[in-house]
Order: C-alpha cells, then structure tokens, then sequence
C-alpha cells in the first residue's frame, strides 16, 4: 500500500485530496470522499449570498440561513454522517483574497467556536486550506513577518488543526511557508476554476516548489487517476488534490449536466477569463465566451499576466452564469468551472471506484516501473 507523509499528517487512508470547490456545495462529496479513505474538503464560497451568485441563487442550494450557521451547520452534519467510520477525516477550504476576508474570518471564528462547543469534532475535522489569496495576514505575528494587515492567527488560535494554503508559484509556496503553513498545494495553471495570473503548469510547479520549500507539498492542477499520482510522487509529493475528476462522480452535489460537460469535453474545450478572485478557468461554452469577450475588452492586463481589478460588465457576466448553472438553466448559458483534465475524464463513477482504481493503478504503476528500467538496461 502507498504511504507517504500525507497520512501521517492528516491521518487519513489514501494520499488524496477532494478539493473544495464554489460555487456549489460539496457536503455530499465531502463526506463520501472521507468516507472513501481520501480527506474530503466542505467549499465554503458559495454560502456567501452575492459573491458567486444572487441571494435567491444561493439559498437554493444552501438554505437561507447566514453564511455562519450555515457552515456551523454544515460542519456538525458531515461529522455526524462520518465519526463512526475509521480514518474518515475532513477539512474545509476558505478563500483568503481581499475580495473574501470578511467572510474568511467569520468562517474560521466559526471553526474557533465549534472546537470548543464540541471538541470531540477535532478528530475528523482535522484541517482548514486557505487559497486564492496571500496566507501571510492569517500567520501567528504577521505583523513582525511584514504583513500589511493582521487576521486570526490560524495555529495560534486552532492550534491542533493542519493548515494547508494553496499556491500558484513557488514565489507563493516560500511565503505560506514563511507564515507557518504544515503543508503547501502546488496547484498549476491547468486546474480548473480559481488560478494563477501568470502561466506555470505542474509538471513544473509541483517539482521546483517541493526543491524551494521544507514542508510536504502535494500536487493539485491536471491529476485524475493513478498515473497521475504515480507521476507527483515521482515528482517529490506527498499526495495529490482533484477538483474536476471528483465533480464527475455519482455522490457529487454538482448539477448532472456539469459531470456531463465534464465526460464530454476534451482537453482544448477550456478557456480562462477574469474571475470571482482573479482569474478562472471554465469549460468553453457560450456563456464563458462571453465572459472572455469582456475580459479582453475590459482587463487586457490578464492575459499579460499582470493582476487587474473586475468591472461591472465581467461581473454581472458571472452573477448570471452562475445563477443559470444553479438554476439548472441550458448548460451553455451556464458558467461551468473545470480543468484541462477534463479530457482525461470518461465517466461518473462512485467516489469509492474512483478512489480505489486510483490507488491501485498507482500500486502497480510504482510496483512495475523499477521492473521496466532494470529490463531496458539489461538488453
């Protein structure tokens, strides 16, 4: 069986990560993927009315309450749907950008506050991942580290739980590591939704950020099977995380459609357009070529690689695209988040399928390289 330092760490069975991802829940996912051996992540984005999609458009998919009941909520339900199982762990993913940092604080005051209301919750829930943002503000000291603003120190305040931020460049994994960070995500350009304004894809990415920094690393932007964990362990990770290969499973809380757009595009049908937070990648279709109208029109910067503001058209675009997805309106007028690896990805198994052909495919994959190397040099 493989075993790195990622279940050490995080205690869970397989070295697997099911991103959390906006603008929909992933509760059911969540708990499935814990359930399935993997750390299964809750997306927090989506329960803030008016940051992804209108108020109406989001009570429809998590309730009218306010965002901190109902993550308080959301929290409670999948411990109780996962305490009993063995190795079931799981965590959250809070957007830390400045668009995002009310809400961030209010999300980890709500894990703060949980933790000690219920303490028995800290053996599942076991880890928090900030992303799409500078991790610095949300270090112990961030003051004396240089930050230009202080939040919750994160391991001051939760000081059992694993911290994990999500990086674009290694220039980002030096400074989550300057802010205390346990573990780094080295997510390259090629993942969907949220990504980085300048290109680094992961076969580059993930090898150069595990030679700059001294915490584990895992890789995330392209991977969807066995091969490709086999492939980022060779690369020096821990472990991977997968957003678009889990949106296409049967547990999955995404519209049946979105698995569907998933299957059937291949891997030149994506396109990157200013986002939420910056820019984003979403499947290509008539609602996000729009998006990539405006975005030419309005903030040619991004596609020079130099961060540039939203403007009222390119956001008006997104309230609607994603309005329409969780409206179940035609999927083409529907803004639709996905990865290149879209076309690595052929069908919708349950998440324990996914999880376990994973797992063996990598067993052997690693099992019979060495085999294939020693024969080669034999002949």
């Amino acid at each position: 069986m493989i075993k790195t330092k990622f279940q050490e760490i995080l205690g869970t069975r397989y070295p697997i990560i099911q991103a959390g991802m906006g603008p929909y829940s992933t509760n059911k996912l969540c708990i499935a993927a814990s359930k399935a051996g993997a750390l299964g992540l809750i997306s927090t984005v989506g329960m803030v009315p008016g940051v992804v999609a209108p108020k109406e458009a989001t009570e429809l998919v998590f309730g009218s309450g306010s965002p901190k009941d109902v993550f308080k909520d959301t929290i409670e339900r999948v411990y109780e749907a996962i305490k009993d199982t063995p190795d079931a762990k799981f965590g959250a993913n809070i957007p830390v950008s400045n668009e995002f940092t009310k809400e961030a604080k209010i999300f980890i005051d709500v894990i703060i506050e949980i933790f000690e209301e219920k303490p028995e919750i800290k053996k599942n829930f076991v880890a928090i991942f900030t992303s799409a943002g500078d991790p610095l503000p949300w270090a112990v000291n961030a003051q004396l580290l240089g930050a230009k603003q202080v939040m919750t120190p994160i391991k001051e305040k939760l000081p059992d739980i694993i911290w994990v931020h999500v990086c674009p460049s290694v220039r980002g994994a030096k400074r989550a590591e300057k802010a205390g960070v346990d573990m780094i995500v080295a997510s390259g350009r090629e993942g969907g939704a949220h990504c980085a304004w300048r290109d680094a894809s992961s076969i580059v990415l993930l090898p150069e950020t595990v030679k700059s920094v001294k915490v584990p690393v895992i890789g995330a932007g392209g991977y969807s099977d066995g091969s490709s964990l086999a492939a980022a362990l060779a690369l020096g990770a821990v472990g991977i995380q997968m957003g678009t290969r889990f949106i296409a499973t049967r547990e999955s809380d995404f519209e049946q459609k979105w698995k569907e757009a998933i299957v059937d595009r291949d891997e030149t049908e994506t396109v990157v357009a200013r986002g939420i937070f910056g820019p984003m990648r979403f499947l290509r279709n008539e609602m996000s070529l729009k998006l990539v109208g405006e975005t030419i029109q309005n903030a040619p910067d991004l596609f020079r690689g130099v961060p540039c503001k939203s403007t009222p058209g390119i956001f008006e675009l997104e309230m609607e695209g994603f309005e329409n997805l969780m409206k179940d309106k035609p999927s083409n007028e529907a803004l639709v988040l996905g990865g290149v690896v879209t076309g690595r990805i052929h069908a919708i198994p349950t998440v324990k399928e996914l999880i376990e052909e994973i797992m063996t495919e990598a067993q052997t994959i690693l099992t019979e390289l060495p085999k294939m190397v020693q024969n080669h040099d034999n002949k």
